[in-house]
């Protein structure tokens, strides 16, 4: 079984103190006059990080939904008019597993399944957007996890998991300015 050209993304954004060395403007009095000269100094600042994670085996279907709301509305020569609504966002669910030992069809290299499971359960728990890419359908959107089951398989040291990913969207306002 080869591998499969279609990978799915999981990348979680969030931001971090670190000390680093920052380049810093200081005046300084020189024959008199200020003047301003840069240092180097260490610094606590915030950094933005990415982790990304890598499906190890792919779901045998990846099943997209989204939908439209649409009104009818009676006319006065009966009949009727359509209007579209709001489109939903959308969902998919994936069902695969986390492979316990290293299977010649994995996506990536070896990983401790628990931890792999451990890493989604966190980012439900935390309420974390990730950016969830699939390049092969050149998708990628902001979404989140609503529900993640898993289950230890002991025979084969796998985890089989289900888990619910739900896209995550800005609603569209319209504001007027109050006088």
């Amino acid at each position: 079984m080869s591998k499969s050209t279609i990978d799915i993304y999981f990348e979680h954004h969030y931001t971090k103190s670190e000390n680093k060395r920052v380049k810093v403007a200081e005046k300084r009095k020189v024959n008199g006059k200020y003047v301003t000269v840069y240092v180097y100094k260490n610094k606590k600042v915030k950094v933005n990080k990415t982790t990304t994670k890598k499906i190890p085996v792919l779901p045998e279907t990846l099943p997209f939904s989204r939908t439209r709301s649409y009104e009818d509305i009676g006319t006065i020569n009966r009949r009727t008019h359509t209007r579209t609504g709001a489109l939903s966002p959308i969902s998919f669910p994936i069902q695969s597993f986390f492979p316990g030992q290293r299977y010649s069809f994995a996506q990536t290299s070896y990983s401790n399944p628990v931890v792999l499971a451990k890493w989604f359960e966190d980012r439900q728990e935390n309420e974390s957007k990730l950016l969830v890419k699939i390049p092969a359908m050149r998708r990628a959107f902001w979404a989140n996890i609503r529900s993640f089951e898993w289950s230890y398989e002991a025979g084969t040291y796998d985890i089989v998991y289900t888990m619910q990913i739900h896209q995550e969207r800005k609603p569209k306002v319209k504001t007027k300015k109050v006088k």
